[in-house]
C-alpha cells in the first residue's frame, strides 16, 4: 500500500545515494510565525501522550522553553525497562515476518506525514531545543527527513541486493547437483535509539527508520529535557504501523528523568541487540566499552578545527566563520572551535593581512551579526540548557583572569522573546608556545579559541593531533593553493577526519548534505558510525538461507 505510493521517491533516493549528487525528497517547509508557533505549543499544555506498551506510570517531562522560560507541561506514559522490552518482544515476530516492502513503506509514509506537519514539528522543536524556527524547518525539518530517507533507501538497497531464491546447479563427478536456495533477511533484535537534547531529529530519524526497515523493533529514549518533538515523530510512526496492520509497539517512546535515567539499564539488557547513541563523549565511550555483545553506533563530539592559511576575500571568509560560530549558538556537532592563526598573518588577494588584523576582522563580523536582532535570532536561536550558559560564563571568567579574553559571551536582544536564553560567541586567544592551555575536548556552545601558531604546517600538526586525541566531526581550511589543500586533506584523512576547504558562500559552513556528505568518519574518537554508509544499515540484519536438493533435475 504505502510502498507503491512512494516507490518513485525511494528509487530516486537510492540513486542519489549511489551518485552522491544534490537531491532532496522534500519541499521546503515555510517557518510558522511566532504567534502561530506559540499557539501550536499551547495545544500540548497539560496533555498526556501514550506512545508505548500499556503502563500506569506517567512522567511530566522537565521541558522548559529556551525562549519563554516556561514549562511545556507535557506528560508521557513511561514504561519500565521490563515493560518496554516486553512490548518490543511482543511486536518482534510480526515486524520480522512482514516483507521488506511493507516495512519500508511504513518508513516512507511516516516521513511523508511528518513533512506534512512540518510547521507543527518546527514549533515544538524550537521550544524544546532552542533552534530558531528557520533552523527547525530546515536542519530539523527537511534535512533531517532527507537523512531519514537516505537511511531507508540505503537499507532497502542492501536488503534487495540479495535475491529471494535461486536455482543452483554444479557438476560433482559425473552428475549435476541441483539445489533450490532461499535467502531471507533476518533482523538482529530489539534496538535502542538514544537521542540528544539539542538536535534530536537529524540523528534519530536515520537510526529509528534503519532499524524499522530492517525489521528490528525500536525503543526511542529521548533526552529527558527535550522530549516532545521526538514523541510526535514516534506517534506518527506508530499510527502508520497500525494502518499497515503491524503492531504499534514496534516503535515505543521510553521516557525517563535526569535523576533516574534508564539508558544504561536498557543498553545493557540482553534483549537489546542494537544501540544508536547521540550525545556526550563520556556516555558514548561507556557504551562502546560496556555492551560488547551489542551492535553500537555512536556520534558524540570532537574538537572541530579551522586552519587559516590564505583567502581570496578576507571579509567573506570572516563573515562565513562568524556565522559558523554563531549558528544555533554553537550547539551543533559541526561547529568550529579551535581556529589557527599563523605568525606571518593570512595571505589574501590584497596582500598579507597581519594576524591582529585578522582577529579584528573576525570580531567585527561577529559583532555585526550579533548587533542585528532579527538576523541574530534567525541564526543564533537560543541555548537549550541553562547548564551550557553557566559553562560558557565560567570559561569567560577564567579567560578574563588569564588575560586571554577577546570577546565576552554577551546576549543579543531577541525581538520576539525577551526572556530567551540567548548568547553570542565567547572568543579566547591562546598561544600554546607560551604555556597557554586549550581545554580538553569540545566546549559546548558558542565558544571559539584563536590559536597562535608558527605556520600552516604547525597548525595542521597541532590540529590533527587534536583529532586523534579528542576526535572531530567537521574540519575546515582556508587556503588558495590547491597543492597545499591536497596535502592538508591527506593529513586530516590520515587522522580520520573529513575536511572542508574555502567555504565562503551563502551555505552555512556546518551544512552536511543528505545522500552526498558522509557525516562522521568512524575513524576518530568523535564516533564510530557514519551517516549513512552501508555499514550503518548492513549490520542491522543478517541473511539466513535454506536449501533443498531437486531430485531428477
Amino acid at each position: 500500500m504505502f510502498f507503491e505510493t512512494h516507490l518513485e521517491q525511494l528509487r530516486a533516493a537510492a540513486e542519489a545515494n549511489r551518485t552522491r549528487v544534490a537531491w532532496t525528497g522534500y519541499a521546503p517547509i515555510a517557518p510558522p510565525g511566532v504567534a502561530q508557533a506559540d499557539a501550536i505549543l499551547a495545544t500540548f499544555d497539560g496533555a498526556t501522550l501514550t506512545l508505548s506498551s500499556p503502563t500506569d506510570s506517567v512522567i511530566t517531562a522537565d521541558e522548559i522553553s529556551p525562549y519563554t522560560g516556561k514549562a511545556l507541561n507535557v506528560s508521557y506514559h513511561a514504561p519500565s525497562v521490563d515493560q518496554a522490552l516486553a512490548g518490543a518482544a511482543a511486536a518482534a515476530r510480526a515486524l520480522r515476518d512482514a516483507d521488506i516492502e511493507r516495512r519500508v513503506g511504513v518508513c516512507l509514509e511516516a516521513l511523508h506525514r511528518i513533512h506534512q506537519r512540518g510547521q507543527e514539528f518546527a514549533a515544538v522543536t524550537a521550544h524544546t531545543t532552542g533552534q530558531s524556527l528557520n533552523m527547525a524547518c530546515s536542519g530539523s525539518g527537511t534535512n533531517a527527513l532527507d537523512r531519514g530517507l537516505e537511511a531507508v533507501a540505503m537499507a532497502w538497497s542492501a536488503m534487495t541486493r540479495v535475491p529471494g531464491q535461486v536455482t543452483w546447479q554444479q557438476r560433482f563427478g559425473k552428475s549435476d547437483v541441483t539445489l533450490r536456495k532461499r535467502f531471507r533477511a533476518r533482523p538482529l533484535g530489539t534496538a535502542l535509539v538514544i537521542a540528544c537534547a539539542s538536535f534530536p531529529a537529524w540523528n534519530a530519524y536515520p537510526a529509528i527508520l534503519a532499524n524499522l526497515a530492517t525489521g528490528n523493533p525500536v525503543l526511542v529514549k529521548p533526552h529527558p529535557r527535550s522530549v516532545l518533538a521526538t514523541a510526535l515523530a514516534v506517534g506518527v510512526i506508530r499510527e502508520v504501523l497500525a494502518e499497515a496492520q503491524l503492531p504499534a509497539d514496534a516503535v515505543q517512546l521510553v521516557v525517563d528523568t535526569a535523576e533516574a535515567p534508564v539508558a544504561g539499564q536498557l543498553a545493557t539488557s540482553p534483549e537489546v541487540r542494537i544501540v544508536d547513541f547521540t550525545g556526550s563523549p563520556a556516555f558514548g565511550s561507556w557504551l562502546e566499552r560496556n555492551v560488547p555483545n551489542t551492535l553500537v553506533f555512536t556520534e558524540t563530539a570532537g574538537v572541530n578545527t579551522v586552519v587559516l592559511d590564505s583567502v581570496s576575500d578576507l571579509s567573506a571568509a570572516m563573515r562565513t566563520l562568524a556565522g559558523g560560530l554563531s549558528l544555533f549558538s554553537g550547539q551543533m556537532c559541526t561547529t568550529p572551535q579551535n581556529i589557527y592563526l599563523p605568525d606571518a598573518g593570512v595571505r589574501t588577494d590584497a596582500g598579507v593581512i597581519a594576524r591582529d588584523d585578522v582577529v579584528a576582522a573576525l570580531l567585527s563580523a561577529i559583532d555585526d551579526l550579533a548587533g542585528a536582532p532579527r538576523r541574530a535570532a534567525a541564526v543564533c536561536g537560543a541555548l537549550q540548557s541553562d547548564a551550557t550558559l553557566h559553562s560558557i560564563t565560567a570559561l569567560a571568567d577564567v579567560a578574563e583572569a588569564s588575560g586571554t579574553l577577546l570577546r565576552k559571551p554577551v546576549p543579543y536582544v531577541h525581538p520576539d522573546y525577551p526572556r530567551a536564553r540567548a548568547v553570542t560567541p565567547l572568543v579566547v586567544r591562546v598561544d600554546p608556545r607560551r604555556g597557554d592551555t586549550l581545554p580538553e575536548g569540545e566546549q559546548f556552545g558558542p565558544v571559539a579559541f584563536l590559536v597562535d601558531c608558527a605556520d600552516t604546517a604547525a597548525a595542521v600538526a597541532h590540529a590533527t593531533a587534536s583529532v586523534r586525541g579528542h576526535g572531530a566531526i567537521s574540519s575546515y581550511l582556508y587556503c588558495t593553493d590547491d597543492a597545499v589543500v591536497d596535502e592538508v586533506a591527506d593529513a586530516y584523512a590520515d587522522a580520520g577526519a573529513s575536511l572542508s576547504a574555502n567555504l565562503v558562500s551563502s551555505m552555512p559552513m556546518q551544512f552536511a548534505a543528505a545522500y552526498s556528505d558522509y557525516h562522521v568518519t568512524g575513524l576518530n574518537p568523535a564516533g564510530n558510525a557514519t551517516l549513512t554508509d552501508e555499514s550503518f544499515v548492513a549490520g542491522r540484519f543478517r541473511v539466513v538461507q535454506d536449501r533443498r536438493q531437486v531430485e531428477g533435475a
